[in-house]
């Protein structure tokens, strides 16, 4: 069961408070309201490293061909990166990874069902994240377990929902991870754009990580609510379904991502999916897809 371990901090326009997160209520399946922190050892069950199995079982993998459950690993911006490092499959990209290479481009969005999928016999979910009604391989575009693996100073780009008002579950297995968050509530303040990936949300925003404390060229931001927490290795997070979020890694790290659908948010689940019909058929008559 998940037990809020760290603080949540609120750091609003500069108004830093120390806040407990709510403790989720038990209705049968849990309903989430706010991110939760806990314990969490027994994810990786191998006895090498996950970075080691990887190296040994997928080393041969081309990075920038690595898929993701919502596009490429590797984005087209970044290519350039791993060509001037000479880094052209897994294995040199792990190397470079653990000899500190400067300026190495954050690896995300590695699909553990398309990409590697023998190391799901080794991955041991945590209570907080059962049950997943999508946890299956041919739902990945649902559930989509991916691993992400960046140096220090690496961050995700683009403040964002994930789809369709799917819960997500971390668990972070090297280093420390910092996410910035803020309540669904917010979205209307977040500078945000339409998805062209079905469902086609309004689930995007301008805003990069950089940009969270830049109230001068974003006014909106003082309407927010955002919160600021720190994962480190052996631990888990639970982010409720619509919560916005990006994050930027403190060290080098190496996290583990699922998203979850379960009987607390499959009708939000099946309702975007409605919405997402109307959404592209409108947006094909304007010429947008």
């Amino acid at each position: 069961m998940a037990t809020p371990m760290d603080h949540v901090l609120d750091y609003a326009h500069g108004r830093a408070s120390v806040t407990a997160p709510r403790q989720a209520r038990s209705t049968g399946q849990r309903l989430l309201e706010q991110p939760a922190i806990f314990d969490y050892q027994d994810f990786w069950q191998h006895t090498l490293p996950m970075l080691d199995v990887i190296r040994a079982r997928y080393g041969h993998l081309r990075v920038d061909q690595l898929g993701g459950s919502y596009g490429w690993s590797v984005r087209n911006d970044e290519r350039h990166g791993y060509n001037s490092l000479a880094v052209k499959t897994m294995a040199e990209y792990i190397d470079a990874f653990r000899a500190g290479a400067a300026d190495l481009p954050y690896l995300r969005h590695i699909s553990v069902n398309r990409c590697m999928p023998a190391l799901r016999s080794y991955m041991r979910h945590p209570a907080a994240f059962e049950p997943n009604w999508v946890s299956a391989r041919w739902l990945d575009r649902l559930g989509g377990p991916e691993i992400f693996v960046g140096r220090a100073g690496t961050k995700f780009g683009c403040l964002h929902q994930d789809h369709a008002s799917v819960h997500i579950g971390f668990v972070q297995l090297q280093g420390e991870k910092e996410f910035v968050l803020f309540p669904p509530d917010d979205g209307p303040h977040l500078y945000r754009w339409r998805s062209r990936q079905f469902p086609c949300q309004q689930r995007n925003s301008w805003l990069t990580y950089d940009d969270l404390t830049d109230y001068g060229r974003y006014p909106l931001l003082r309407r927010t609510h955002p919160r600021r927490l720190v994962l480190r290795a052996g631990q888990g997070l639970l982010v409720p379904a619509d919560w916005w979020h990006t994050t930027l890694n403190l060290t080098d790290c190496v996290s583990y991502s699922i998203r979850i659908v379960n009987g607390s948010n499959i009708g939000r689940v099946l309702k975007q999916h409605i919405k997402g019909i109307g959404r592209k058929i409108e947006m094909r008559r304007q010429g947008r897809d």
